[in-house]
């Protein structure tokens, strides 16, 4: 675990671990403008009493494969919440349904019945069954379900009293029964309950649930499931991640459910990092890209229109192992154009890393994976934590 301290003194002690970083440049540029909002949430979030909505700070950080373990933006939660409060583990997806990896802070085990998956990385027409965790899982089976558990080992401050489901409702929708690890009935969704968000009360603090599909008429036959959202009702920041691997940013333009469910988690910060695959391939065009990315900050926007947004260029990689990236360079500079134009924070991880072509330095110091696109669980969590630094010197320069 990296330790927490001030942020300058942090990054000489990082600088000085890890000297080909370049840790001068962990600042987060227009943070004054870009961050306003989110910083004053933040600074007022200690005077709040936990029954007044200001207690509570809401990140959203979207992304690609970078983000889909969890193990970078697990970093930036446990430093934020550890210094501001933790308001809950906030949103989680069923990834063993789906045949995909997901964060090791939680797991899912099937307890039956057929599942199909859509991802928002599919086809349009598939693409727009996707949901907020860019991910969705559907049945026809009634009683199929499966377990959630919280890794309490790991995260012994996950447990959480409070359950929504995030699913499509409708005449022909299962209601969902949640139940204890003894078969306890802990509450009920019924599927015709109106709005995708059905928050449940829980009788205690848990770290294990079980749910299960339920048909109690006969016209209910199918349960299409985009996530679920747990709440400790404790004061503080929550913070949300949702990546999905191979995703660019035109798969969640072509997601509409993922803009219409977004304000159920009430953002007050919206972190975008995507870019490594809209840059992977050649013949990378900016002015597409450009538009794509206006077409996806409006739709955050228009959703959203409380959240802050902070766009992060994507970090250094190579395309078949063997070469250098240069698109990546240009598409950097079309993020920080537009973050300019915008008033939107901007915040340039392949800068900090060590420019172009670090990632080979970073792969012979364990911090990157063979594929030099990817990252080890220590180089995820060293982005993170240089993320929460950068978050955190905005935020002192702010209350200063």
């Amino acid at each position: 675990m990296l330790a927490s301290a001030q942020p300058d003194r942090a990054l000489d002690s990082l600088q000085t671990r890890y000297p080909f970083l370049n840790t001068a440049a962990n600042r987060i540029e227009n943070a004054q403008i870009g961050l306003q909002r989110f910083y004053e949430k933040l600074a007022q979030l200690p005077l709040q009493p936990a029954t007044l909505p200001g207690s509570r700070v809401s990140i959203v950080h979207l992304g690609d494969s970078h983000l889909q373990a969890d193990e970078l933006t697990d970093e930036v939660r446990q430093q934020l919440q550890r210094r501001h409060g933790n308001a809950g583990r906030g949103l989680v997806f069923p990834y063993r349904l789906a045949r995909t990896n997901g964060s090791f802070t939680y797991g899912t085990r099937a307890l039956g019945g057929t599942w199909r998956t859509r991802r928002l990385t599919g086809r349009p027409d598939t693409a727009r069954l996707a949901g907020l965790s860019g991910l969705s899982v559907a049945t026809t089976d009634s009683g199929a379900g499966f377990a959630l558990r919280i890794a309490l080992l790991r995260r012994p401050t996950g447990q959480f009293d409070r359950l929504t489901l995030l699913r499509q409702p409708g005449p022909t929708a299962f209601d969902w029964q949640i139940r204890a690890a003894n078969g306890r009935l802990l509450g009920t969704v019924p599927g015709s309950a109106p709005g995708v968000a059905q928050p449940l009360p829980l009788d205690s603090l848990r770290s294990y649930v079980e749910l299960r599909t339920a048909r109690a008429t006969a016209g209910q036959r199918q349960a299409l499931l985009y996530g679920l959202l747990l709440d400790n009702g404790q004061p503080g920041l929550v913070y949300h991640s949702m990546g999905v691997n191979g995703a660019a940013v035109r798969h969640y333009n072509q997601a509409p459910h993922y803009f219409e469910q977004l304000p159920a988690l009430a953002p007050d910060l919206i972190i975008v990092s995507l870019g490594t695959n809209d840059a992977y391939a050649a013949g990378f065009d900016t002015a597409v890209f450009r538009r794509q990315l206006d077409t996806l900050v409006t739709r955050l926007r228009r959703c959203c229109p409380q959240a802050d947004v902070l766009l992060t260029g994507p970090p250094d990689s190579f395309r078949a192992r063997r070469y250098r990236n240069p698109d990546l360079a240009r598409l950097r500079a079309v993020l920080r154009a537009y973050a300019q134009e915008h008033d939107l924070a901007y915040w340039n991880v392949s800068a900090v890393q060590g420019g172009y072509g670090s990632m080979r330095t970073w792969l012979t110091h364990g911090l990157a994976a063979n594929d030099l696109v990817h990252f080890s669980s220590a180089g995820y969590r060293l982005q993170g934590h240089l993320l929460y630094l950068a978050l955190q010197h905005g935020f002192a320069s702010f209350t200063r």
